[in-house]
């Protein structure tokens, strides 16, 4: 059985190599971009900033403050074709551009079906297990509902289901692991993760996030904005 301290280096030679250079992966995904020069990105940066002073700092590839981001409904990437994590209309085989176009398609045609914003907060010290990630909880029970039902109409409508669906742990990621660390350089790591988010992070309070875009990627440095999803007029 693993510790929940385990760190497996899941990204390592997908998105970035052991050196820490960054690798093509082209896919896209549905998300809310943290804006620059906000509180919040102004935090995050100061956590990475912060981070890259630690022992640990060799073993994370550092991300650019504009691809901060939560994602809201995990989209496809070209390296995980399987029927549960694509689109139900499309062959396993289809490229990456005639999914986007598919999903594109269905997607301007989705009500967004609730208010703005997405209201979220900080998870508590305990819950802040992932190196080179700030794990996020909605706000408060109504949110949570808000954001749930919103990620199973988008599911329903993509016709795609992860099998982790109804347990995604929502998050901003800031670094990846490229190198493994012993059980106690990751309780360490995670201690001074956890630590700066509740100086830097926690008193801003709740988060604020806009609507989700539906954006491609090429890489983990860069997220393009097609369209933000909207209210549908019906019956107009």
């Amino acid at each position: 059985m693993l510790s929940k301290y385990h760190q497996p280096l899941t990204h390592l030679d997908q998105k970035f190599d052991a050196h820490g250079h960054v690798l093509r992966f082209p896919g896209n995904t549905l998300l809310c971009h943290v804006p620059l020069f906000t509180p919040l990105s102004d935090a995050l940066t100061a956590v990475r900033d912060r981070i890259g002073a630690a022992p640990h700092a060799d073993a994370l590839a550092m991300l650019p403050p504009e691809s901060y981001h939560m994602t809201v409904f995990e989209g496809v990437n070209d390296l995980a074709r399987t029927r549960e994590r694509w689109p139900a209309a499309l062959p396993l085989n289809a490229t990456m551009a005639q999914c986007t176009r598919h999903m594109d398609g269905k997607l301007r045609a989705f009500d967004l079906g609730c208010e703005l914003p997405l209201r979220m907060k900080l998870d508590e010290p305990g819950q802040q297990l992932m190196i080179g990630a700030m794990r996020l909880v909605p706000a408060d029970a109504a949110e949570a509902h808000k954001l749930r039902g919103l990620r199973d109409r988008l599911a329903q409508h993509l016709g795609m289901r992860t099998p982790w669906h109804d347990s995604y742990a929502f998050h901003i990621t800031h670094s990846y692991l490229i190198k493994l660390l012993s059980l106690d350089a990751v309780k360490q790591a995670l201690a001074v993760h956890s630590q700066l988010y509740s100086e830097l992070v926690a008193p801003l309070g709740v988060i604020a996030l806009g609507a989700p875009e539906f954006c491609t990627f090429n890489d983990m440095l860069a997220f393009d904005n097609r369209f933000l999803l909207r209210r549908q007029e019906h019956g107009a």
